[in-house]
């Protein structure tokens, strides 16, 4: 079974520490990971597992996809509101 950790590198509060280079940084890697899952995601046979597995996991899976972006949106958010001079 193909385990993916979900959780951020850094933490997207917006405090005095975090850099917005470190805000981009958290996005960055997020997009590389809903990438990488969706290559894996388009293999034949992958599909072909995915299809078997109960609908939990699947809607685990896109879970997944959801929560990134959510960072990702976050992390964009953070970013536009304290832009770098």
């Amino acid at each position: 079974m193909i385990e993916f950790d979900n959780t951020l590198p850094t933490t997207l509060d917006g405090g005095a520490n975090q850099t917005a280079a470190q805000t981009l940084d958290v996005a960055v890697i997020r997009v590389d990971q809903l990438r990488a899952l969706a290559g894996l995601l388009s293999l034949e046979e992958v599909t072909e597992q995915f299809a078997d597995l109960s609908i939990l996991a699947q809607v685990s899976i896109f879970g997944l996809f959801e929560d990134a972006l959510a960072d990702i949106r976050a992390a964009l958010t953070l970013e536009s509101t304290h832009p770098t001079s």
